[in-house]
């Protein structure tokens, strides 16, 4: 009759049963399965989803949250509960089977928010995070959680947020991270984990998250060099890794790929060399922060070439050329904050700095420049104006639509 023949000890797949049925026996099949998923839609979460919560609650002290609603370690309650939902908790909204189909994933659990809420404890042991995958959003930061990220967090396939910062975890950041795209199709776009006390080095392994759009780091006791790997990351739009002081080595002589990069923050770290080319190449970059390094060598003339930059930061640094030399610093119009102050570089500072009309900053050393031609305003007393971070011997041009010259002679009127 057409019907493919069923073989107990080896039965054919569902898919392909109803792939070769009949119209008539697709439908009666369709109704039985629905009728046999329907009890498991009221039955509430996951199991495994719901215990990986428990081991939470239980591991980072739930009953000293601050919110704790609806939380019970001794299994009771459903954390999707619409009526007594667990707090922080976020759940796939119930399923219509009739709607959705039988493959629907009700009672999974997709968003846990629990940012400022006194969690406190160690994390290590919390390999059941690993169940949780379907997890989207994970926000555990401003807290007191300690210990090392588990491994098992490279099996959270669909996660597009995770949020660590500003705890005390320790250790280094697992390369299964970078295992979130196991399976072509990485959803990461945000990776946050700043101000902890991570050690040991960035792991190479991120580059394979090529959806992500913001990666932290900054102030951990990260070392060893930037990854050439990460210039990879092309849908970067920021990249924070200053203040980890023992990071060191030069910057990825390719870190121009990153195109659509709009905050580069590498500062109080211990990167030397010189800037590469390529960094002409970062369009889109907005805020270009690299001071407190050990970086020489001039400033590149296409650093030019990148016309949305607004704060350019290289102070106390090694750069040693001859500021003349960079003549195409008038073409970043947009500039509104430029600080070289305690480098080691001679020469005038170049005439075309007379074009940026939006400048409000500026920071130099004045002993190694000469007095620029004034443009169209004066600065009456600069010392009133000082950055509070610089010695009275630098006068600063600290006012709206500063593109006045900075004089040696500025600080004693």
């Amino acid at each position: 009759n057409g019907w493919p023949k069923v073989e107990h000890s080896n039965p054919v797949p569902l898919g392909s049963f109803l792939g070769d049925s009949p119209p008539a026996m697709k439908l009666l099949l369709r109704w039985a399965l629905l009728l046999t998923h329907a009890p498991l839609a009221e039955s509430g979460v996951r199991y495994a989803d719901k215990q990986a919560l428990i081991s939470l609650f239980k591991l980072l002290g739930g009953p000293y949250w601050t919110k704790n609603d609806g939380w019970d370690p001794d299994g009771g309650g459903d954390p999707c509960s619409i009526s007594a939902r667990w707090y922080g908790v976020g759940c796939i909204d119930p399923c219509d089977l009739y709607r959705d189909g039988p493959d629907c994933a009700f009672g999974r659990i997709t968003a846990l928010t629990l940012r400022d809420n006194n969690l406190t404890g160690d994390i290590s042991n919390w390999t059941e995070v690993g169940e949780l995958n379907n997890l989207s959003w994970v926000d555990l930061s401003v807290n007191d959680i300690s210990g090392s990220l588990p491994a098992e967090l490279g099996e959270i396939k669909n996660i597009e947020v995770l949020n660590l910062g500003f705890n005390q975890l320790e250790g280094q950041l697992p390369t299964s991270l970078g295992s979130l795209n196991s399976n072509g199709y990485a959803d990461l776009n945000e990776l946050s984990c700043e101000r902890n006390n991570l050690t040991g080095s960035v792991p190479s392994e991120l580059a394979q998250l090529t959806r992500l759009r913001m990666l932290n780091f900054g102030f951990n006791s990260l070392s060893g060099s930037i990854p050439a790997q990460l210039t990879n990351l092309t849908e970067l739009q920021v990249l924070y890794l200053n203040g980890n002081r023992h990071l060191e080595g030069t910057l990825p002589a390719d870190i121009g790929a990153l195109t659509k990069l709009r905050f580069l923050n590498a500062s109080h770290n211990n990167i030397s060399g010189t800037l590469p080319p390529s960094m002409g190449n970062l369009r889109a970059l907005n805020d270009m922060s690299l001071f407190s390094n050990q970086i020489s060598g001039s400033l590149p003339l296409e650093l030019g070439d990148i016309s949305p930059l607004r704060h350019l930061r290289m102070q106390d640094n090694r750069l040693d050329a001859n500021f003349t030399a960079f003549s195409t610093l008038g073409n970043l119009r947009q500039l509104i904050t430029l600080d070289l102050y305690n480098n080691q570089m001679s020469g005038e500072v170049p005439a075309s700095i007379q074009n940026l009309t939006s400048m409000q900053y500026l920071y130099l050393d004045n002993e190694h420049y000469k007095p620029l031609r004034q443009k169209s305003t004066t600065i009456s007393n600069p010392t009133q104006n000082l950055n509070p971070a610089r010695p009275p011997h630098s006068p600063t041009c600290h006012a709206p639509h500063c593109t006045t010259q900075v004089l040696r002679s500025a600080a004693a009127q």
